[in-house]
């Protein structure tokens, strides 16, 4: 059995496959789980200001994916490499997706290449805007 395992470790290894369920390490990389919000107030405050601004601004799919689903927003996203997190209560990628773009394009982001981590109900990773080459 000694011998075996070391057999039975390599593939899994050589494949990226860890054995533990654990997030990679890096500034670029979304956690699986939605992390733990810092200040409950600011991201309530800047869910509804994003909310505020799609619903003025935004498309009809945007508007459909982001009102009454965004609840709270928060992250470093004008850092490069760094990530918005966005909670939903959304269950699929599409609109998931959908939310990513208008937060890409709101206000406050509009002169910044920034990037959006979208989670759904349970703290489920949905989507994320993936960083664009030499960012």
């Amino acid at each position: 059995m000694k011998r075996i395992l070391p057999l039975l470790l390599v593939p899994v290894l050589l494949s990226g496959c860890g054995l533990l369920e654990e997030a990679p390490s890096g500034d670029r990389v979304a956690p699986p789980q939605l992390p733990a919000v810092q200040n409950e107030g600011k991201a309530v405050s800047d869910a509804e200001s994003f909310a505020a601004w799609v619903s003025e601004k935004g498309s009809k799919e945007q508007q459909d994916a982001v009102i009454g689903h965004v609840s709270m927003m928060w992250g470093d996203w004008n850092t490069p490499g760094e990530l918005g997190f966005v909670v939903t209560d959304h269950s699929q990628k599409a609109p998931a997706e959908t939310v990513a773009e208008a937060f890409a394009g709101w206000e406050d982001n509009v002169d910044t290449t920034v990037r959006a981590a979208v989670y759904g109900k349970g703290g489920e990773l949905l989507y994320v805007t993936e960083p664009k080459p030499g960012s």
